[in-house]
């Protein structure tokens, strides 16, 4: 039986459903979109040649880690899988677009920030390829 007499306060019902929304729409999202962020991130490390294989094994240990509990998110709900699958089509895109990311030391806080350079961007195209050739 229904009691009706219950009062559910809006902010907790708010709240249950802002939950339910992320596990269900927002969780395979994320985790498509950081599986092939992953593997991308991998195989670059990997074509670049200079990474010791600890590093390598470590990497690929943990993408396929990642990738593997998505694919076991994913089989509780079989509505999940066509937003896991547009992660891995959001992330797929995304890295098709980047043409390098360095990281260059910062002027004041003397440490490396993470820099990406976008197929779009001329100019940092240009100032990569100058800095390339100048280390030659």
């Amino acid at each position: 039986m229904i009691d009706h007499s219950l009062t559910i306060p809006p902010m907790v019902a708010l709240v249950f459903h802002l939950k339910q929304g992320f596990w269900l729409y927002g969780w395979p999202m994320i985790i498509g979109f950081v599986t092939i962020l992953g593997y991308q991130a991998l195989g670059r490390v990997v074509m670049m040649g200079a990474a010791k294989w600890p590093v390598v094994f470590a990497l690929a240990s943990v993408v396929s880690m990642i990738s593997l509990f998505g694919w076991v998110t994913m089989v509780r709900f079989i509505g999940m899988i066509p937003l896991y699958g547009c992660g891995v089509g959001l992330a797929s895109a995304m890295m098709s677009r980047i043409y390098a990311v360095t990281m260059p030391i910062h002027p004041k806080l003397k440490m490396p920030i993470i820099r990406v350079i976008w197929r779009g961007d001329a100019e940092g195209i240009q100032k990569l390829q100058q800095a390339l050739r100048a280390r030659v």
